[in-house]
């Protein structure tokens, strides 16, 4: 099958994809902090919460949109990888000279050599997926359509609804950890290698057998599912597990209501190409300063329901937009100096032709 051109809508979605994941860490009690300034403001903390229904897919989604476009991948591409390791190497590498820049940490040889470890468990699992997904492919060209409905019938019930059973039993004080299908210590939250393949596996399942979904219906399920994990969160915090049913099917329902729109955009396009960028850069110690000096403001979140959300959508897009504008710098020099260089390149062979 040729390949699939993206065109803007799914490039869209990547990017509010990446506005929910800053939205989720603005929330996070040890990053951005917000929960910890709404604790008595019962209506500010439900807003917060449901704005996290609605935002926790967004994980889940990025990999039922890389299974979705993998779908017929039959090749690897070391340069792919390659690339992605390159990102993470450099701004780790980025926020250790920033950092002390900053005066917030001293040069050491060991940081320095740690730099280039990529520890971002992200890009090793994606990375891990896109080696074996065209294997995956393989067993979807040679199965049934039958085949394929019972292969993410038994994916979902073993991987998405028995974890989420078991976390639900745990939340109430019981303990079923030894009967997860995932680990001895329980279902890891869906911090997992295998539930980005659950979400590999949905994305080839929607992409091969053309799944569309009805419009009005997937937004009623996303929303009602949001609902649902907001009003139940305190009891029962493991709804917010990657793994859990709700979350997965709210990734899958936005997903589909993306994938109908149909649209070209150069601007959406280019600020995309930085989703990942901006991934790993919003995540790290210097920048993550910014959340506890500038845009988090205890007064404000914990002020009134307008001045929470006007403090909540500057911090976030704030935070975009300063990890985006890094990146297209980083680019621009780095395209910069490999112009320069194969410049040279060309021009010292050149010579030594002339020479010979």
């Amino acid at each position: 099958m040729s390949k699939l051109e993206r065109n803007s809508n799914i490039e869209l979605l990547r990017i509010i994809l990446m506005f929910m994941v800053i939205l989720l860490h603005f929330n996070n009690s040890e990053m951005g902090g917000a929960f910890n300034y709404v604790e008595n403001k019962p209506l500010n903390s439900f807003i917060l919460y449901f704005l996290e229904s609605l935002s926790i897919c967004a994980v889940n989604c990025f990999m039922i949109i890389s299974g979705y476009f993998l779908a017929y991948n039959k090749t690897v591409k070391l340069s792919k990888i390659v690339d992605l390791l390159f990102i993470v190497i450099l701004y780790n590498l980025f926020d250790f000279m920033l950092s002390i820049v900053l005066n917030e940490n001293v040069f050491s040889l060991k940081a320095l050599v740690g730099c280039f470890i990529p520890a971002n468990y992200f890009a090793i699992f994606y990375i891990i997926t896109y080696i074996f997904s065209p294997f995956v492919a393989l067993i979807f060209d040679n199965t049934t359509k039958k085949i394929q409905n019972l292969l993410l019938f038994f994916t979902l019930v073993i991987f998405v609804l028995l974890p989420t059973f078991i976390d639900i039993v745990n939340n109430l004080g019981l303990n079923l950890n030894g009967i997860s299908p995932i680990s001895i210590n329980g279902n890891g939250a869906g911090y997992t290698l295998i539930q980005f393949f659950v979400c590999l596996i949905i994305g080839f399942y929607l992409r091969r057998n053309n799944i569309n979904g009805n419009t009005f219906l997937l937004i009623i399920i996303y929303v009602l599912s949001s609902i649902i994990m907001t009003l139940f969160i305190h009891k029962l915090p493991s709804l917010y597990n990657y793994c859990s049913v709700f979350t997965v099917v709210n990734a899958i329902c936005l997903f589909l209501l993306f994938n109908k729109l149909n649209f070209n955009n150069k601007i959406v396009n280019y600020i995309s190409k930085s989703v990942f960028a901006i991934f790993c850069i919003h995540t790290h110690y210097s920048i993550n300063l910014l959340w506890k000096k500038y845009l988090i403001l205890p007064k404000f979140v914990g002020g009134g329901i307008s001045e929470m959300l006007i403090c909540m959508i500057i911090s976030v897009v704030v935070m975009f937009f300063i990890c985006l504008i890094i990146d297209i710098i980083v680019r621009y020099t780095i395209n910069l100096v490999k112009d320069k260089l194969l410049t040279k390149v060309s021009v010292l062979f050149s010579l030594k032709e002339q020479n010979k």
